[in-house]
């Protein structure tokens, strides 16, 4: 390797070890216990070395697609502030293996897996009793607000991009009501549920606050990222149950270091990347011109989302398939677009040598590492558990026709040329899922996760970038989004 790869690699090494230090600082002061045979499975956050049985206990639900992970910004702040937090992942989500049988948008049976919850908590000495209160995002925003209203004595209740329930002037207790500005339906909801419940005003001592917080420049996601949600939470408590002692002021900031730790991967990654860059071969030109790739992209995306709603209409449950709600529709929706763009490229791609085989590894293991590894602690429960893991083959088969393509569109372009290409295939993927919206309702959670796809797409093709070859490019594309796509999506 050449003087500069060795010091884009140790940038990157640098950057990755500061960025997990910071990360990993984010509990430090704290006990973050997992509790293994408690049904659902635990997570519990709470001031290191304190009476925790003293202190309120804040039960705290994902939405659709969550996942414990995606709400420890929650945990850690009010931990910080001196509340034992705990938090559990849903039927069908992140470790919990039990299927997810439900319609979509109904809270239905998920109360009683936060009931249990509770139950598990208090049984093991985790909180008190007589203080509790309970968070919820999307789906478990349903699941909160029923909960606080079948169970009176829950103290306060905080519902973020809330769905509905029957909310009274009197129940559910001090309720705090949270909608990014970027996520109108959910500011609708939150504005139909606070005139239901009243409207703003009331007295916490009595139980009967409700407030409104528009969270601005957020959307559905990024909330629960928010520094403004998580004070507002906080706030929220104290005003309830009177600030903590030893609380901490603490702002959760692992999502800018784990952005600064994928950017260390990407560079480590570009460092090391001659190591699997074998004889120099020549890459050579696309054989078909910039029109005939641009039209076979459209085309194959297009074409699946027109493919896969026939099927729907000949009574194929699409958005049941492979066992994953949404995630085995996109995983078919790949490999009928990758599909139809082989065919309409009609350009037969040669069989990858050692070399590709071993850069596209590489670029697996940058992402899969960098990018997949590290959201463990921030977003993501990445490690896939078994009845996940085993789909994934058959993802990755899935999604290398389409990838196949990409890097046969993408061949021998220049830096400005693959971040064109990189747009290219953002908005035709997201513009033929915007189309299977449209034409399916059962998709509907695809609507809150598309500005997802442009990052994925981008960040697929950074790492791949350093290995030429369009095989490097679809190898490793196809067993990282596949990962991904398994990692996200509940069991059903």
């Amino acid at each position: 390797m050449k003087r500069r790869h060795w010091i884009l690699a140790s940038i990157g090494l640098v950057l990755v070890v500061l960025a997990v230090w910071q990360i990993a600082a984010a509990a430090r002061g704290l006990e973050v216990t997992t509790v293994r045979d408690a049904e659902p499975r635990l997570v519990v956050i709470e001031h290191a070395g304190t009476a925790a049985h003293s202190r309120p206990l804040v039960l705290i639900a994902h939405g659709f697609a969550g996942s414990t992970a995606i709400m420890r910004g929650f945990g850690l702040t009010l931990a910080h502030a001196g509340y034992t937090t705990v938090l559990w992942d849903f039927q069908g989500h992140g470790t919990n293996p039990e299927p997810l049988s439900r319609t979509m948008g109904d809270s239905s049976g998920l109360e009683a897996t936060a009931e249990a919850a509770l139950d598990r908590a208090l049984a093991r000495g985790y909180g008190d009793p007589e203080r509790i209160a309970i968070i919820g995002h999307s789906m478990g925003s349903g699941v909160a607000l029923n909960f606080g209203i079948d169970h009176p004595g829950t103290a306060a209740t905080i519902a973020v991009s809330p769905t509905g329930a029957e909310v009274s002037p009197q129940l559910p207790r001090n309720l705090l009501l949270m909608a990014g500005a970027l996520e109108g339906r959910f500011v609708e909801n939150a504005e139909a549920l606070l005139a239901e419940a009243g409207g703003e005003g009331g007295d916490h001592a009595a139980g009967t606050a409700r407030e409104l917080l528009v969270v601005p420049s957020v959307e559905h996601i990024t909330i629960l990222f928010s520094p403004t949600a998580h004070a507002a939470a906080r706030d929220w408590l104290e005003a309830t149950f009177g600030a903590q002692p030893g609380a901490q002021a603490y702002t959760d900031r692992r999502m800018l270091w784990y952005a600064v730790a994928i950017a260390g991967a990407l560079l480590l990654g570009a460092g090391l990347a001659p190591l699997a860059a074998g004889p120099a071969a020549a890459v050579g030109k696309p054989r078909r011109s910039l029109w005939r790739r641009l039209a076979a992209l459209v085309g194959g995306a297009v074409g699946a989302t027109l493919i896969l709603w026939l099927a729907s209409l000949a009574g194929l449950q699409l958005s049941r398939a492979l066992g994953l709600l949404v995630g085995g529709y996109l995983l078919f929706w790949y490999g009928i677009a990758g599909s139809l763009n082989l065919l309409l490229l009609w350009e037969r791609p040669r069989l990858p040598s050692l070399w590709a085989v071993l850069g596209g590894l590489m670029a697996f293991a940058v992402l899969w590492l960098g990018v997949g590894l590290l959201a463990e602690w921030v977003w993501l429960p990445w490690l896939l558990i078994s009845r996940r893991l085993v789909l994934w083959p058959l993802g990755a088969v899935l999604m290398l026709p389409w990838f196949v393509a990409a890097g046969q569109s993408v061949r021998g372009a220049g830096l400005g040329g693959q971040i064109g290409w990189i747009a290219a295939h953002s908005i035709a993927i997201v513009g033929a899922l915007v189309l299977a919206l449209l034409l399916s309702s059962e998709l509907g959670f695809l609507f809150l996760i598309l500005p997802v796809f442009p990052l994925i797409v981008a960040l697929h093709g950074l790492a791949a970038a350093p290995h030429r070859g369009s095989w490097a490019f679809a190898i490793s594309g196809a067993l990282f989004v596949s990962w991904m796509l398994l990692a996200v999506f509940p069991l059903q």
